[in-house]
């Protein structure tokens, strides 16, 4: 057989275009193509060895369940490339691999956390079906836009039967899933791939890891830990079985109820369930309405708001009299600040641009001088931009964020380091993803 670069530019079941190698694993070669809609996919030509069949029934399961932390395979089958038997797997193209990232740097809890429960999702839905995955490692966790998906290609059926797998040697293979699990967790938080227990491990994954590696607990059991119950379950059955108790001690009318509230000598509402009944239509905001009425049927109400309303007036008067000083002396504008005034932006600044009026206008009265410029956010309001930039000085230090509109209005950048030139640029962008700023800062050239 050709070598697997020799087949870029050509087609393959005369669909589908072949383009750039991605990698090659044995007698497999994986290309970038695009499915019959135009869509950007990845394709996968494997060498038949005589186990065409058994391919195409393990990409025909993973096709059929759909899930959604593994990567689809959209169509698959098998032909003829130059007299060498092939089969071929169309699947949903990625965006990124878990192993790159680890490469730059650890993930973060809330990260690991996500990768986590996808692959558990993943793997589980694999074992439920009877199949197993055995390459459970940081390049075969993917990214397909904000989801975390598993490769899926490469499973194969496991299922006890008298002749072949017997079930104590699928229950191996599925506990070697769950360790090769548990390795990946620990390199996502450590970069390690050899448990020490010195290591501080967060809580969750203290607990979950060394249990994984030593083969002590389930897929299952990772589950639990990893996705609790929902503690408003509780809530909501106590508060049912408080209603279901109330409803059968206290079977009244609603009139004999507002009678008992209004007689009361201390003001105070009667025991009552969470919710007064199955309909909507008889909100408990009912009560708390009655209760603002003395036993005499007074209606405190109006009292209240024309209270409110009279502390209102008091503190605008006094205010108005504390700030009538004698005003400044105006200071002459200049031709940019009155260029600035008569914009849309500064004619109506937003309550935090008038809270810190002195920052804001600096960042607008400050023209950027050109150079090569390290971007980490964008934003349509100059209060979202500094705030953002001041978080950044207050958690990283040396970055030195700022704020600069380029054409004096929206968009406004948050810029990390000022002007530069190209190579500083890169330099910094590269450090700035290291600390975990966001990946897709950029560097661009402000003339």
């Amino acid at each position: 057989m050709q070598l697997w670069t020799e087949y870029e530019g050509r087609k393959i079941a005369e669909t589908y275009t072949l383009g750039k190698l991605l990698r090659s694993e044995g007698r497999n070669g994986f290309f970038s193509t695009a499915d019959t809609s135009g869509h950007a996919a990845v394709i996968r030509l494997t060498e038949a060895h005589y186990d065409e069949d058994e391919l195409l029934k393990r990409w025909q399961q993973v096709a059929e369940m759909h899930q959604s932390n593994l990567i689809g395979i959209e169509r698959f089958g098998q032909t003829n490339f130059d007299g060498v038997a092939i089969t071929y797997a169309l699947m949903e193209a990625n965006d990124a691999n878990l192993a790159d990232v680890l490469q730059e740097r650890p993930l973060t809890i809330t990260e690991t956390t996500q990768v986590a429960r996808a692959v558990h999702s993943a793997l589980s839905a694999l074992h439920a079906r009877g199949l197993i995955h055995e390459h459970i490692e940081p390049v075969n966790v993917l990214a397909v836009g904000e989801t975390v998906k598993l490769r899926s290609d490469c499973v194969r059926e496991c299922i006890a039967d008298t002749e072949f797998n017997t079930p104590e040697g699928c229950a191996e293979l599925r506990r070697r899933d769950v360790h090769d699990f548990g390795v990946l967790l620990l390199q996502c938080l450590t970069l390690e791939k050899r448990y020490n227990p010195g290591l501080n491990l967060p809580d969750i994954f203290r607990r979950l890891v060394p249990h994984m590696l030593d083969g002590s607990w389930s897929l299952e059991q990772v589950g639990q830990l990893l996705n609790p119950p929902a503690p408003t379950t509780n809530r909501a059955t106590n508060s049912t079985k408080a209603t279901l108790s109330a409803t059968s001690q206290a079977e009244t009318s609603t009139a004999s109820k507002t009678a008992r509230l209004k007689h009361s000598d201390q003001g105070t509402l009667p025991l009552e369930p969470a919710f007064e009944s199955a309909s909507p239509a008889e909100p408990k905001l009912s009560y708390r309405r009655e209760v603002t009425e003395d036993s005499s049927g007074f209606n405190l109400r109006p009292w209240l708001l024309g209270g409110v309303a009279a502390l209102i007036v008091c503190i605008i008067v006094i205010r108005h009299f504390v700030s009538a000083k004698p005003a400044a002396p105006v200071r002459s504008a200049t031709p940019a600040q009155t260029t600035r005034a008569s914009s849309p932006i500064a004619a109506a600044p937003s309550r935090a641009t008038r809270t810190s009026a002195a920052g804001a206008q600096s960042a607008l009265a400050t023209a950027h001088a050109p150079g090569w410029y390290v971007i980490a956010w964008t934003y349509n309001h100059q209060s979202q931009a500094q705030t953002r930039a001041d978080r950044v000085n207050a958690r990283f230090a040396g970055f030195h964020a700022e704020v600069f509109s380029p054409h004096g209005r929206p968009p406004y950048l948050v810029s990390l380091g000022g002007p530069m030139s190209e190579p500083q640029a890169k330099a910094l962008q590269q450090r700035a993803r290291r600390s975990g700023l966001p990946r897709d800062t950029y560097i661009r050239n402000y003339r």
